[in-house]
């Protein structure tokens, strides 16, 4: 059953009353915060707002009777706007790390390297760094990262040869790059043991 002082309060959300939205952003708060609390302070009230804001434009979709069904649809706008920015992270390290640039640049089979000449010695050394780099992955990550960096395949491509879904493919490329990315930056700020 529909409690009724739930339903005045959906009612005057759906016509955006600021009463409505008011008792909206204090009840339910506490838990979108809570979806985010692995966020950088900095990010937190960004991505509650973000929350609150997406909820107030698409509450015509909303279909719940309860104060549970709510906090519930909120909990998945927060989930959503979570996974986005986790992924924008990604791209931006993608882009800012040095470890990926690293491997593209010392292996010169890559289609966007490729020189005709080539080194015997200098390949000796070139695939012992790689080695190194991809020593530090599980084997997974490992053959992941080499296929998609070093032979140059699609995670299509590489899901369809091993017969795995795509989404592990990517999982594990993902994972891999972020270790070289971590392992690339403490060997600056450290050092190179070899």
């Amino acid at each position: 059953m529909l409690d009724e002082e739930f339903a005045a309060h959906l009612e005057g959300l759906r016509l955006a009353e600021p009463d409505a939205i008011s008792w909206m952003f204090t009840a339910f708060r506490p838990d979108v915060e809570r979806c985010f609390r692995q966020r950088p302070p900095e990010d937190r009230a960004d991505l509650v707002q973000d929350v609150f804001l997406t909820a107030i434009t698409r509450l015509h979709s909303f279909r719940g009777d309860r104060p549970a069904v709510l906090r519930a649809w909120l909990k998945s706008i927060a989930f959503h706007r979570w996974h986005h920015r986790w992924e924008a992270d990604l791209v931006r390290q993608r882009h800012a790390g040095v470890a990926l640039e690293v491997l593209l640049d010392l292996h010169p089979s890559h289609p966007a390297f490729s020189d005709e000449r080539s080194d015997p010695a200098l390949e000796a050394i070139e695939h012992d760094v790689i080695g190194r780099l991809l020593g530090c992955l599980t084997p997974g990550q490992a053959q992941a990262v080499h296929a998609h960096v070093i032979e140059g395949k699609s995670t299509r491509q590489i899901a369809a040869d091993w017969g795995v879904p795509r989404e592990r493919v990517r999982g594990l490329y993902k994972r891999g790059m972020a270790r070289l990315r971590v392992a690339e930056l403490t060997r600056s700020l450290v050092g190179d043991p070899a």
